[in-house]
């Protein structure tokens, strides 16, 4: 055994004869050994030196053996050193104080030579292997700590993809689709559901851009579309996609929801546009078109290039629905699937805004405006009007035109910048002019125009 690896006895006895005996013992088993005469030497040494085992006198001045150990117990530096206690004493009290201070044995003086060592080495193998312990404790802890770093590493990591990739593949859309992670989402995976569809558009965006270089019209629209999106969250829908500055939100809970969004949407742009006219900047307005119904939500492409997206009908009315409501200059146009939806249908300011046949469709169908996303003051006068303006519309469907001209005309004294009114009094004065062909059902066909 080298020096370097010989374990070291600290040997503690106030009978010089005792000290000299033991430290001969040891030594000649090739035990290195430190030596104190009293129990106060033996703590100034155990400052500066860590021993692998202590060979303590019980009876000693000043300080017994007891005294030290329980001292040493206190120490984190020396509460783990095994002390074997070395007394003359028999009485059982004593050897019981003696393990409850934190002792771990006794040699029964006169001290024996094979004893000695016989519990020496002992004692000195159970110490090595509780530092061995102690070691591999420590290596575990380490690499547990370094594991559990790299995990939360690794977790950060997922976490931030798992946040971007939301910003291209909603997560809403995913668990519709049955999906924890966009990495499982595969080609074709679809599912059909009833949900309502938002579609709003700026009025106006290319002639709003052109004068602009394209750094300026990226970010005039993301501050746009920005003011508007999270507005979409709140009220319960994700954002299927953007189209330039329109919008494409779905909504899988309640037809309100998607109302409540246009509402606030509407404000929210408002708000916005008094800004720009604030600083010199043009002002800007939106339409939005809403319908309710059934959809196939999936992922289309191919296997190096997919995308989640929804392919219906339902879509393209929304749209159509919203190029409608620049028609009829107004901000909201409903669907009648989505008003019958509305659990709260009086609760919105709204009124019938024509009966249209839709691109594609056979069967007409009733929209509504929703004009609560309006200035107040409009929404004061559409208030107002609204009982005269949906009479002249019941008359002009009935192909009563001096009465729908009549109550049309009421409308637009309280209220002479209704646009919906314009069109109809401009519709009513063309069939009062030339009269209405025979098979006239005052069903608005909408083009793509």
């Amino acid at each position: 055994m080298s020096e370097a690896t010989r374990p070291r006895v600290l040997v503690v006895d106030d009978t010089p004869a005792n000290l000299k005996l033991l430290v001969e013992h040891l030594r000649g088993a090739e035990i290195d050994t430190l030596a104190a005469e009293d129990g106060e030497s033996a703590l100034g040494l155990l400052r500066y030196e860590a021993p692998d085992l202590i060979l303590l006198d019980v009876v000693m001045p000043k300080v017994n053996g007891f005294d030290v150990c329980r001292r040493l117990k206190a120490d984190p530096a020396t509460r783990d050193i095994p002390v074997l206690f070395m007394t003359g004493l028999t009485d059982t009290t004593d050897k019981v104080k003696g393990f409850e201070v934190g002792g771990v044995d006794y040699l029964t003086k006169p001290i024996q030579n094979e004893e000695l060592l016989a519990r020496v080495t002992t004692h000195l193998s159970l110490r090595a292997l509780q530092r061995a312990l102690q070691r591999a404790n420590s290596d575990l802890e380490r690499r547990v700590a370094e594991r559990t770093a790299e995990l939360a590493r690794l977790n950060d990591e997922l976490l931030a993809t798992n946040q971007a990739y939301s910003r291209f593949v909603p997560t809403e859309m995913l668990g519709l689709l049955g999906r924890d992670r966009v990495v499982d989402v595969r080609l074709g995976d679809h599912v059909q559901i009833d949900m309502t569809v938002l579609f709003s558009d700026m009025r106006g965006f290319a002639a709003l851009t052109e004068r602009m270089t394209p750094g300026e019209a990226f970010a005039f629209t993301n501050a746009y579309l920005g003011r508007l999106s999270p507005i979409i969250r709140r009220c319960g829908g994700f954002i299927d996609k953007y189209i330039g500055d329109a919008i494409m939100a779905l909504f899988p809970g309640k037809a309100d929801d998607a109302v409540r969004a246009a509402v606030a949407m509407q404000r929210a742009v408002r708000e916005f546009s008094e800004e720009r006219r604030s600083v010199g900047l043009p002002s800007i307005s939106m339409g939005i078109g809403i319908h309710t119904g059934s959809l196939m939500l999936g992922t289309i492409g191919e296997a190096e290039r997919m995308e989640a997206t929804v392919i219906s009908d339902t879509v393209n009315q929304a749209s159509r629905l919203e190029r409608l409501a620049a028609r009829y200059g107004v901000a909201i146009v409903l669907s009648e699937q989505t008003m019958s939806a509305l659990r709260a249908r009086e609760g919105y300011g709204h009124r019938f805004l024509d009966e249209v046949r839709l691109k594609g469709k056979r069967e007409p169908v009733s929209v509504v405006e929703v004009f609560d996303g309006d200035p107040p003051e409009t929404i004061d006068r559409k208030q107002k009007t609204r009982r005269h303006f949906e009479q002249a519309l019941s008359d002009y469907r009935a192909r009563r035109f001096a009465e729908a001209n009549l109550a049309i005309a009421h409308v637009l004294l309280q209220h002479p910048t209704d646009k919906a009114a314009q069109v109809y009094q401009q519709r009513i004065a063309h069939l009062m002019a030339h009269g209405a062909p025979p098979d006239w059902t005052g069903v608005e066909v909408l083009t793509e125009k």
